[in-house]
């Protein structure tokens, strides 16, 4: 009987120990301070960096945001018109972009009569980031003369989101930041999980807010010229001629004879001077000077330039007025001739008169001369 009370004695003497000691463990456990545990995972995983950007392009204020509609005009001169047309074309397709519509007109010399330039124009499209590095391109390869490019907000809310999200982005990244500390502040840890539980929250209920529109591209229209000449005489300028000149005399009559002529005359867009006073030096001591005094008109070959070249530009016209070469006579003349230069003011020209001499001893007569013009 003693032995059997003992025995439950010491039974419940262990049991108590163990007990205790379960106890002591779990309030052990309960009484840790947080800091002593391990963070439980965060719930959000903070966004990756972005990849770093291309090089500067010279228009990195620009504001190319891809919630944002941007479009714009840009003219510019290229001296080389067509290759420039087509590198342009291939640069928007290597930035990504689409050529949604084309026109090029190429003028030889721009020798059609309304004196238009060549010109290629493009509507592009592609993405707004990538507009300064277009930009960029045209001002290497071209210059730029007129630049109209703007970001137009499509609507008043997708501006604010687009403030908005570059600061929640920063904040949740600095948050991130400071909860990887282990040596944080409980209370302090605890708030910035909260901050970021309603950011995160936040951003799944509107995630227009958080998130670009890619769908969004830029349109621009381009449109390149080549350059157009300043062309004095094209401007109704007055033009001074001074003229050298043969003379020969009697091809239709009886005599014959030669005269060398000099003069000047005076005249407008017309290829011919409209007035003109030429002397010419008499053959023998026995004989006097000889002087023409005309009015003049022409007009350009429609067919080679209408006279809208720099070179080479064929004419016809035709003269009449008063000469004296030994006697009086009515002259009458057609004129054939070519401009060799004109560009700059100067005008230098090469031509044939044929020349009827009416009087009492008419005869025929050709001079062969060339005139130097200079507009003013």
């Amino acid at each position: 009987m003693t032995h059997g009370r003992a025995f439950v004695w010491s039974l419940l003497i262990g049991t108590s120990v163990v007990a205790g000691c379960a106890g002591a463990a779990k309030v052990s456990t309960l009484s840790a301070p947080p800091a002593v545990r391990e963070a439980p995972p965060p719930a959000y995983q903070a966004a990756a960096a972005p990849p770093p950007g291309a090089a500067s392009t010279g228009y990195a204020d620009v504001n190319t945001d891809n919630a944002l509609i941007s479009n714009g005009s840009v003219a510019a001169t290229s001296e080389e018109l067509l290759p420039t047309a087509s590198a342009f074309r291939r640069e928007v397709y290597r930035l990504g972009g689409r050529v949604f519509a084309e026109q090029v007109h190429f003028h030889v010399d721009a020798d059609d009569e309304v004196k238009q330039a060549s010109a290629a124009t493009y509507r592009i499209k592609l993405l707004p980031r990538l507009l300064p590095d277009l930009l960029d391109w045209l001002g290497k390869h071209a210059t730029i003369t007129a630049q109209d490019v703007s970001s137009i907000i499509a609507m008043e809310s997708e501006g604010d989101a687009s403030i908005v999200r570059a600061d929640v982005q920063a904040r949740l990244a600095e948050i991130d930041g400071q909860l990887a500390d282990p040596a944080l502040d409980p209370k302090h840890r605890a708030a910035l999980e909260t901050e970021r539980a309603k950011l995160t929250g936040a951003a799944i209920a509107d995630p227009g807010a958080m998130a670009d529109n890619t769908r969004r591209v830029a349109v621009l229209d381009v449109r390149f010229e080549a350059p157009l000449r300043p062309d004095p005489l094209a401007r109704g300028s007055l033009i001074g001629h001074a003229r050298g000149s043969l003379l020969g005399l009697g091809v239709l009559g009886q005599t014959r004879g030669s005269r060398i002529g000099g003069g000047v005359g005076i005249g407008g867009r017309s290829p011919v001077a409209s007035f003109e006073v030429m002397g010419y030096a008499a053959p023998t001591m026995a004989e006097r000077a000889g002087v023409t005094v005309t009015l003049g008109i022409g007009s350009y070959s429609r067919a080679l330039g209408s006279g809208h070249r720099s070179s080479f530009n064929p004419y016809i016209g035709a003269r009449f007025g008063y000469a004296y070469l030994q006697a009086n006579y009515l002259a009458v003349a057609a004129e054939l001739g070519v401009e060799l230069v004109k560009q700059r003011g100067v005008l230098w020209t090469v031509s044939a008169r044929p020349m009827g001499l009416v009087g009492s001893d008419s005869q025929g007569a050709i001079e062969v001369g060339s005139s130097l013009g200079l507009a003013f």
